[in-house]
């Protein structure tokens, strides 16, 4: 028994995505993407977002942050 005869008949008649063909030219050096959803990763602040995790996450208060809080968020993050 092969793979194939598990699979419904339909499968066969099944094409690749496009889009997935388009996000493997993502990889090439020399594609500068504009595609929406794909930020270039050197534009993520991962600095800021590291000194905000520490900030918060890195003290006595770490467990009341990560607890439900009133919707409009948790205060010391709020004024930090």
């Amino acid at each position: 028994m092969t793979l194939m005869n598990l699979l419904a008949s339909r499968s066969s008649r099944m094409k690749a995505s496009e889009i997935r063909e388009l996000l493997k030219l993502l990889d090439q050096p020399d594609i500068i993407s504009f595609a929406g959803g794909i930020p270039d990763p050197s534009l993520f602040p991962a600095q800021a977002i590291g000194d905000a995790y520490q900030a918060v996450l890195g003290g006595r208060e770490a467990g009341t942050a990560l607890q439900y809080q009133v919707s409009e968020g948790y205060l010391p993050l709020r004024k930090w």
